[in-house]
C-alpha cells in the first residue's frame, strides 16, 4: 500500500455513525462513484447536502474516500480496509 494512513484521522472520521454509514455504502459501491444525492437516499434520517459534504470532507481528509469533483461523485479509496491495533500501534491493511 503506497499511502500512509493517519490512524487518528481514521478513528475520528469513523467515530460518527453517519460517516460510518456513508463509508460502508461507498465500500459496497466500489469502484463506482456516488453523488451526494445518491448518498442522501441511503441515510435513514433527513440530512442536508451541506451536512453530507462535511462528512465527506472528513472521510477524504482521512484518506478513506476520493473524488474528482462533487458533480462526478465520491468513491472509497480502495475496495476494503482492515483496521487493527496491537502493541506496536495502529495498523491499516488493504484487503
Amino acid at each position: 500500500m503506497g499511502k500512509q494512513f493517519d490512524g487518528h484521522k481514521i478513528c475520528e472520521a469513523l467515530s460518527d455513525p453517519t460517516r460510518t454509514k456513508i463509508f460502508q455504502y461507498l465500500l459496497r459501491k466500489y469502484p463506482k462513484a456516488q453523488t451526494i444525492s445518491d448518498i442522501e437516499k441511503i441515510l435513514s434520517k433527513s440530512v442536508s447536502a451541506t451536512t453530507i459534504s462535511f462528512h465527506l470532507k472528513k472521510l477524504r481528509e482521512a484518506g478513506l474516500i476520493t473524488t474528482n469533483g462533487h458533480k462526478k461523485g465520491f468513491r472509497a479509496s480502495r475496495k476494503a480496509i482492515k483496521i487493527g491495533f496491537n502493541g506496536n500501534g495502529f495498523h491499516v491493511l488493504e484487503e
